[in-house]
């Protein structure tokens, strides 16, 4: 069996390190042009990435950390999101379970050392499907013949990333309009620029949007998220440097902007071709979804190529295997749409808009369903204690105390009953936020209450 996967990205190098830990009788192709740069986005991690990482490579936090200056994440702190515009955590459950924060460039130059595959340094022109199997033709006229694709050359051409959300002219790309964002103006502190908070992505609400800080060991990465379409980056650099200012933070490197559609594939696999990394899917970083998602479709990838070492797989099996990642991804976009539904500390119009995503998403009939099936999740987080969460940190506590009060097993996408329970209760969702809240936010929380 011959797999080619193309892209040097972080999707790319994760795919490649997961098919040849297993696939070990694969011959594998990694191709790419190294001509070509790549966007490096993703330095913050779900507890997916752990397990995944020394899985793959036998390598545990201390290489990262030495290498790729890594620090450990246990959840997003949210600062002046919800009705009452305050302060919560969404914390990883349970309270074992950790994510990293790293230089992802450089977290790829490690991955590269556990990929067995044969490089190729070119550019893809073309796929041509053919009866035995998927071809690549290559810039320089070479032809190569795989059994399977694994594709992850970044977003497709038809999104148009400069207008977030828009409608394409590809049929096969449905962009996600109830996530508000679309552009991230970035720029790099000195490291231990916000001593104050650590092991957390801090997340905090502003006019135009919401701006991320994440604690390296080198730096302190951060960047502003908003939507191009209702703030311009005069605009948001404005209020950018107002915010640095009132943290006390007076000098930053510009590392420029970066404009990205939140979109899906409406096919992430066609028998022979697998889409992956932002070919696809993209969603706002939020919840630092990205590298995770980049493991969940090379891990079911790589379990489809096993199962099938010869590609004939039955229609219905297909279906079945992009019915279920697809799911997973509305699902995960749902459950960022709903951070925003109890608005802000700020009554913008960016935040206007954002509190109407789930209002969005009702409207379209591939989100509805879902987010119907969505209802149980928030339910069950309204019964469980927030305080009682935020401030267990011990596992076995936490296995006598909080355990016992789950009723749903089974995960939203990637998120579980206690992600809900602690968004739900941190935005106002369920009334519980401490605190004076403005009377129109007060109004919103009655209104996002149920999805």
């Amino acid at each position: 069996m011959k797999i080619a996967i193309l892209g040097a990205g972080t999707a790319g190098f994760v795919a490649a390190a997961q098919f040849s830990h297993a696939l070990p009788g694969a011959e594998l192709l990694h191709v790419f042009d190294s001509r070509l740069p790549t966007i490096g986005v993703g330095e913050g991690t779900t507890p997916r990435f752990p397990g995944w990482f020394e899985d793959v490579t036998g390598l545990s936090f201390d290489t990262l950390a030495e290498r790729c200056g890594a620090t450990l994440k246990t959840g997003t702190r949210f600062e002046g999101w919800g009705a009452g515009g305050g302060t919560f955590i969404n914390r990883f459950q349970p309270v074992r379970l950790v994510g990293y924060h790293f230089d992802a460039a450089a977290v790829v130059q490690v991955l590269a050392e556990h990929v067995r595959a044969t490089r190729v340094d070119a550019r893809v022109t073309a796929l041509k499907r053919h009866a035995g199997g998927v071809g690549l033709q290559l810039h320089d006229g070479r032809e190569l013949d795989c059994d399977y694709i694994f594709d992850c050359r970044g977003f497709p051409q038809s999104v148009n990333a400069d207008q977030p959300n828009s409608p394409t002219d590809d049929d096969a790309v449905r962009p996600l309009p109830w996530i508000p964002t679309g552009r991230a103006m970035l720029r790099r502190l000195a490291p231990g620029a916000f001593s104050g908070v650590r092991n957390v992505t801090r997340a905090i609400a502003r006019p135009h949007g919401w701006v991320f800080q994440i604690p390296l060991r080198d730096w302190t990465s951060t960047g502003y998220i908003f939507n191009p379409t209702l703030s311009s980056d005069a605009e948001v650099d404005a209020d950018y440097t107002a915010f640095l200012h009132e943290e006390g933070v007076t000098t930053w490197e510009p590392r420029g902007a970066l404009a990205f559609p939140n979109f899906v594939r409406r096919q992430l696999f066609d028998g022979r071709v697998f889409r992956g990394g932002n070919a696809a899917c993209f969603l706002e970083p939020l919840e630092a979804t990205a590298i995770g998602s980049a493991i969940q479709h090379a891990r079911a990838a790589a379990h489809w190529m096993a199962e099938h070492p010869s590609p004939q797989g039955a229609e219905a099996e297909v279906a079945h295997y992009n019915e279920a990642l697809l799911t997973n991804v509305c699902r995960d976009s749902l459950f960022l749409a709903w951070h925003y539904a109890c608005g802000s500390r700020w009554d913008t119009p960016f935040w206007q808009h954002a509190r109407q995503g789930l209002d969005r998403a009702r409207a379209d009939a591939w989100a509805a369903p879902q987010l119907a099936a969505m209802k149980p999740f928030v339910a069950a987080g309204r019964q469980l204690p927030p305080q009682e969460l935020a401030q267990c940190g011990d596992q076995d506590e936490w296995d006598r105390r909080i355990f016992p009060l789950l009723k749903l097993f089974r995960p939203f996408g990637n998120f579980s009953e206690l992600n809900f329970a602690q968004v739900g209760h941190g935005i106002g969702c369920y009334g519980t936020r401490p605190g004076p809240a403005h009377p129109r936010r007060a109004r919103q929380a009655r209104v996002a209450r149920g999805p």
